[in-house]
């Protein structure tokens, strides 16, 4: 019988982390965004982002603390993020910038320069004071499961108990991302935008050409369910 457990991650599963982050960049392609802009190889880019979750920064995309774990049966399955944006009142942009500031040598900085009009086209800013869901991750073999709608569930209970008084989530992705579009969805989440890049090169450095914005009104689907129960 299949027992599914849901923990929060800890040092030891910083490389099921590392993996989590890499294929959420990939959003299903073969594009990563951190060897395309900063033309770093995956060997570099496992050992940067590993280092970068080793300095446990907290309330941004490279936060242990933000993560969720879900296991199968004693093995990890699956992986998912999110976290109050502006929590410390510094943007996660800021953190996460500071980071890779402190980690890439100049000649990264100086190859990302080439691709900031690209990459700028797809940018969407995390909005002070909502939830924001991040990288999320199913192993292979466990796909099937539903676990990011178990782990994206768990993490709007925990983030909610944290913070009352916070009543809005959004999570961005990559339109070629058809699993996680369909398991937000599902959630209860809606797309209120999308952004499309109109420069073709854009796909030489990211997943796709349009980036999709969902967000999730926790109280209004609260309100929903009760009306239904009722």
């Amino acid at each position: 019988m299949s027992t599914i457990t849901i923990r929060k991650a800890t040092l030891k599963d910083i490389p099921f982390l590392t993996k989590t982050i890499i294929e959420a960049e990939k959003s299903g392609t073969s594009t990563l965004s951190y060897s395309t802009i900063f033309g770093l190889n995956l060997n570099e880019i496992e050992q940067l982002i590993s280092e970068m979750l080793l300095e446990e920064v907290d309330d941004c995309e490279l936060s242990i603390s933000s993560f969720l774990i879900a296991e199968e049966n004693g093995f990890t399955a699956a992986s998912l993020s999110g976290w109050l944006e502006n929590a410390s009142e510094i943007p996660s942009s800021v953190l996460k910038g500071n980071l890779l500031n402190y980690y890439l040598p100049r000649e990264c900085f100086i190859k990302a320069a080439e691709s900031a009009k690209y990459t700028k086209a797809l940018h969407i800013d995390y909005i002070p004071n909502t939830f924001q869901i991040g990288a999320g991750y199913v192993e292979e073999s466990f796909r099937g499961r539903q676990l990011l709608g178990l782990l994206t569930e768990e993490l709007i209970k925990g983030l909610t108990a944290q913070f009352p008084s916070i009543n809005e989530i959004y999570a961005q992705i990559f339109d070629c991302n058809t699993p996680s579009l369909k398991t937000y969805e599902r959630a209860g989440f809606e797309i209120v935008s999308t952004k499309i890049s109109k420069e073709n090169d854009t796909i030489n450095y990211l997943p796709s050409l349009k980036k999709i914005l969902l967000k999730k009104d926790i109280k209004k689907s609260e309100q929903k369910i009760n009306n239904l129960n009722k």
